[in-house]
């Protein structure tokens, strides 16, 4: 969320009081908002898709449901715990595992977001 200048401090805190119940609303700058929401209100949807994808063909090697959840959020959690985390440059983490099985298409999904997010963001922007 972002505040008007006029707002009170007070105020802020009410508001915050009253989306409490739905979760986080960390307080960015509002020439950073519309960046805000494509990186983290929009952002499930870059990566739904894929991990259902994931979920599918690992039912297909015979894990079940619980393994599956279990193994998926831990694989994503420890990717983006890596990756922020590590102190390790991000090329350095993309290098930990050395069998890529997609590695020939990654330039054209990481195309799709540095083509699609920048014009979204162009139009949403004010």
């Amino acid at each position: 969320m972002a505040f008007a200048p006029q707002i009170t401090p007070a105020d802020e805190m009410a508001l915050g009081a009253l989306l409490e119940p739905l979760g986080e609303h960390p307080e960015v700058a509002e020439s950073k908002l519309e960046g805000y929401a494509l990186l983290t209100g929009m952002g499930p949807t870059y990566l739904w898709f894929q991990l259902q994808a994931l979920r599918e063909v690992a039912a297909g090697f015979g894990l079940d449901d619980a393994e599956i959840a279990r193994g998926l959020d831990q694989m994503a959690g420890g990717a983006v715990a890596t990756l922020l985390a590590s102190g390790l440059a991000p090329a350095a983490v993309m290098d930990l595992i050395p069998v890529k099985p997609l590695a020939e298409m990654e330039p054209e999904v990481t195309g799709f977001y540095h083509t699609r997010l920048p014009a979204l963001y162009q139009k949403i922007k004010p």
